[in-house]
């Protein structure tokens, strides 16, 4: 009870005085984080299950953007997804891997394989924060955010080797995950799929049972594909994929919304907890380095990439910085890197630093720049977001006899013109 009381008061605190500054409400949570956390206040001691327990706002928003995409729409990002998340991921992660893998030689040495899988994990962005990023500006349906989404999914299916390979170049010796363990996984999603649990719930007539059957969906996979050692996040959005052409997605949306939006704000608490306070005073100075050349490669990698698909000249800025910040992913193939001997604690620990300010200071510069004018090289005044045609399409509208009370009420005013209560 006192570690939600905690949680509570240093979010109502730091969030609002960050939205007042006009920076948003990222660097407020993550200031948050900071305060409450074992490097200042040391309110909050055991940041590992904070951690655990907050990224299912990550599983819960890859649900959502799923139930946005049905399966034909998905094949059409096809070029987005493998082509484009490709060629950045390897553009980006030779880079940083090069100019990492030199600059921490100093502190113990690195070898190869460490600074390849530095500069793959440095080149990953965070699913939270970009897309937070996008919702806030209304760009998730435009071919902006349609590419950017592409490159997160891209993203998020290769973190699961990168985790893999951190085990098998090291010490340790871990195993890759069963294939067969992945398949039954699969399976086990579209077999749910096909026996309309969501159906049944909404038969009952009770609107908590169900939010109840939409969380135990999307838990429920999330868990088996982490068991089967696959993203938990892919298989939130897998499920979302399937639910995307079902009667009851406006009402899945619904009911997940205010889960996601909470947990996503525990992610980012977390990840201020996380930042070691007397690392970032020892090493300050290779922080700040570190951090100006992770945004400095991968906003000209991304920027690159963006005029090469045709994006509109003042959209190309915002694509490259939406996703120049460190992945979440990040923080645990480091950690996977130190556990087998690929790096040492200093290493790790500076990484992790580094990829964490990163995430607080993006929406901070992309704020700046909305205020500087695009002759000048900013981004006021930019025309209103465009929505992409393939990502168009009205949402099916569910029988209000199959939906919970409140849903169906609200569908019967709807359709008969009368005004809502």
């Amino acid at each position: 009870m006192n570690l939600i009381l905690i949680l509570l008061l240093a979010a109502v605190l730091c969030v609002p005085l960050t939205q007042r500054l006009g920076l948003g409400a990222i660097p407020g949570y993550l200031m948050a984080g900071v305060l409450v956390g074992p490097s200042c206040l040391r309110l909050v001691t055991d940041v590992s299950d904070m951690v655990n327990v907050s990224q299912w706002g990550v599983v819960m928003m890859l649900f959502v953007i799923g139930l946005e995409l049905a399966p034909k729409r998905l094949w059409a990002m096809r070029r987005e997804v493998f082509a484009l998340g490709a060629m950045q991921m390897l553009a980006c992660g030779l880079l940083l891997g090069l100019v990492f893998g030199a600059a921490l030689r100093h502190m113990a040495g690195m070898g190869w394989q460490a600074a390849v899988l530095c500069g793959l994990s440095l080149a990953l962005s965070s699913t939270a924060v970009a897309l937070r990023l996008l919702e806030e500006r209304g760009l998730t349906r435009t071919p902006m955010g349609r590419s950017a989404l592409g490159v997160l999914l891209f993203q998020d299916m290769a973190a699961i080797p990168m985790l893999v390979a951190a085990g098998l170049l090291g010490a340790g010796g871990a195993s890759a995950p069963s294939f067969k363990e992945a398949l039954i996984a699969v399976a086990v999603v579209a077999v749910a799929y096909r026996v309309r649990l969501l159906g049944w719930a909404a038969k009952a007539q009770l609107k908590e049972l169900f939010t109840a059957a939409a969380l135990l969906m999307v838990v429920g996979t999330a868990q088996l594909f982490d068991y089967a050692g696959l993203s938990a996040g892919l298989g939130g959005f897998l499920v979302g994929v399937l639910m995307a052409e079902s009667r009851y997605r406006d009402e899945l949306e619904t009911a997940i919304e205010p889960f996601k939006g909470l947990l996503l704000g525990l992610f980012f608490v977390a990840i201020g907890m996380s930042v070691n306070l007397s690392v970032v005073a020892e090493h300050w100075a290779f922080i700040l380095a570190g951090v100006s050349a992770l945004l400095a490669v991968k906003v000209a990698v991304l920027y690159g990439f963006a005029r090469v698909l045709g994006l509109p000249r003042y959209h190309r800025l915002l694509f490259a910085m939406v996703l120049a910040q460190g992945g979440e992913f990040s923080f645990a193939i480091f950690n996977e890197a130190w556990d087998n001997h690929l790096m040492d604690l200093d290493q790790r620990d500076v990484l992790a630093v580094v990829v964490a300010v990163s995430m607080g200071v993006v929406p901070i510069l992309i704020k700046l720049l909305e205020r500087v004018p695009e002759r000048l090289g900013g981004m006021a005044d930019l025309p209103a977001p465009e929505p992409d045609p393939a990502m168009a399409g009205e949402r099916p509208v569910a029988s209000p006899r199959a939906l919970p009370p409140a849903t169906a009420d609200t569908a019967t005013d709807t359709a008969s013109g009368r005004p809502r209560a």
